[in-house]
């Protein structure tokens, strides 16, 4: 115990902070992370076994530092959109993501005879399946993300999804501290501390090793669509001011596609927003971008523009609307603004597909239905006063040549789980539309397109993927980046990418873990509460 005693609680916190931040991409080492969470095991069990001196709320906050110094160190650069709001999502991630270990320790507390951390396993795969349905969620950082630079090691996310990977990193961290726990007790490995070493080694190496297997066999099946996609690099705060703007702006995308469109070209994607004048629906036809737009694909048949756009709709005074409607200035009407995606094709109707993962804060304030004055505030903290609209369903683009798309916006694509949705209607092509740009030249924008890979091998979806200002990317369904444009640079990349409509173990099943994982959670609630209920009558 001589270590435990010479180093004090908030070491243990800054050790396990650090190594998290250092093992995340886009720069970080991923090993890092198999390591990261020995300290805090540490902590926890030093407070565990002075639990009658050392009450639990003192390791919530000592956890909290550590979860505070990853989150920090991995996502400042927030405070580019909005420095309130980068205030508030760190103190509120860290805690959220301290409560499945607080929640372990109390259970230890609580339940009789020698109990071990192996409850923070599914504590915290429930932590993250839960934090991934509500409507402050934040799913950057989920463990398994920290591989998104390394798909070589995790094609096996196509049947368990990120999920599989944090368990993978919790599994590993919890057998070292085992190991290392025992040696540091008794000054040398015994029996069980190599046993865990071994077991530790096993759980390594075998999914390593399938991974890299499934990586080396993986064969695409020979379907090819020819895409091109477009990165303009607009300054997202420098909106257009006037019409000249506007059309300078639209005969810059369509220069840039022009670059690499060939007569088989059937996609051109442009970014989150691209499009410099917002579509109301009522007019939407006398748009100025979707009338040249509209020439251009009558000028290139066959193709299809897949844009970003604002999108608005009217409502009549007196008539329903919905909650997130608004006063249009003095008109007496009301209008509903959507982040939204449109499919340009000749002889077809505009299609839409309006952003249905919005960011809290920024483009939605949580539960806007039941605090609408809150929401009222949304515009101190960088965002937008009340709230964007959006649909409830995943829809998919079918388009006439029977190329069915996922059209994904920005901060959906971190969520594979939810995507899946997108897949078992069909889409055979994932496409992602952002805007990157707000976040400047930090590991944010690098972090999100490295995210984009995983997405490809839990669906086994070739991504096409369009950033404002970079980095725009093109991916195959091994989660290999084909081509990649420079940051903030006006760029068009094109390449054949397979279509895929077959459903992978994760798309069919989801995050089974999520799910398991909470029924156990709820069981072991349920026995802790009941424990603790017969333990105060008894006193």
């Amino acid at each position: 115990m001589g270590f435990l005693e010479r180093n004090t609680p908030i070491v243990y916190a800054l050790s396990a902070g650090l190594l998290l931040a250092l093992s995340w991409p886009a720069r970080g080492f991923p090993l890092l992370a198999f390591f990261a969470f020995i300290p805090l095991f540490f902590l926890e069990e030093e407070f565990h076994r002075n639990r009658k001196e050392r009450g639990s709320i003192f390791f919530f906050l000592y956890a909290w530092l550590a979860f505070f110094v990853f989150n920090l160190l991995t996502t400042w650069w927030i405070m580019f959109a909005t420095f309130p709001g980068m205030v508030v999502a760190v103190l509120l991630n860290s805690i959220f993501m301290t409560i499945p270990w607080w929640l372990m320790h109390l259970s230890r507390r609580i339940l009789p005879g020698k109990q071990s951390p192996l409850s923070i396993l599914f504590l915290w795969l429930t932590f993250e399946f839960l934090h991934a349905r509500w409507e402050l969620s934040w799913s950057w950082l989920d463990l398994g993300n920290v591989f998104a630079g390394w798909p070589a090691w995790v094609q096996w996310y196509v049947i368990t999804g990120t999920a599989g990977g944090s368990l993978w990193v919790l599994l590993i961290n919890l057998l070292l501290f085992f190991s290392f726990f025992k040696y540091f007790s008794s000054g040398y490995f015994d029996k069980r501390a190599r046993a865990s070493a071994v077991l530790a080694a096993a759980f390594f190496v075998f999914p390593a090793l399938l991974s890299f297997n499934m990586w080396l066999n993986y064969e695409e099946v020979h379907d090819p669509v020819h895409i091109v996609v477009i990165q303009p690099s607009e300054d997202p705060y420098d909106p257009p001011s006037t019409q000249r703007e506007i059309s300078r702006r639209v005969d810059l995308m369509i220069e840039l596609a022009d670059r690499k469109i060939t007569p088989d070209t059937r996609f051109v994607i442009a970014p989150e927003v691209a499009n410099p004048s917002g579509i109301w629906l009522h007019e939407e036809e006398h748009n100025y971008t979707v009338k040249r737009l509209r020439q251009h694909v009558s000028d290139n048949p066959g193709i299809a523009w897949v844009m970003g756009t604002f999108v608005y709709e009217l409502f009549v005074p007196y008539g329903e609307k919905p909650d997130e409607a608004r006063p249009l200035s003095h008109t007496g009407r009301y209008f509903v603004s959507y982040n939204s995606v449109v499919l340009i094709e000749e002889g077809q109707p505009l299609r839409y597909y309006h952003k249905s993962k919005l960011v809290p804060g920024i483009e939605r304030m949580p539960y806007f239905r039941y605090m609408k004055l809150i929401g009222r505030m949304v515009d101190r903290f960088g965002g937008m006063s009340g709230s964007l609209g959006r649909q409830e369903e995943r829809s998919i683009f079918e388009t006439s040549p029977g190329i069915p798309l996922a059209p994904v916006v920005c901060y959906e694509s971190i969520y594979g789980d939810y995507l899946t949705d997108f897949f078992r209607k069909g889409a055979g092509l994932l496409v992602i539309v952002t805007n990157d740009g707000w976040w400047r030249n930090t590991p944010g924008y690098r972090q999100h397109q490295q995210y984009a890979r995983l997405r490809a091998i839990e669906a086994r979806r070739s991504v096409a993927r369009s950033a404002s200002t970079g980095i725009s990317s093109l991916i195959n369904q091994r989660g290999e980046v084909i081509k990649i444009t420079n940051w903030w640079q006006p760029e068009a990349i094109s390449a054949n990418l397979n279509l895929n409509k077959k459903l992978t173990p994760f798309v069919k099943m989801g995050n089974f873990l999520g799910r398991l994982s909470l029924f156990m959670s709820l069981l072991l609630m349920i026995y802790v509460l009941t424990q603790r209920l017969i333990r105060k009558r008894t006193l």
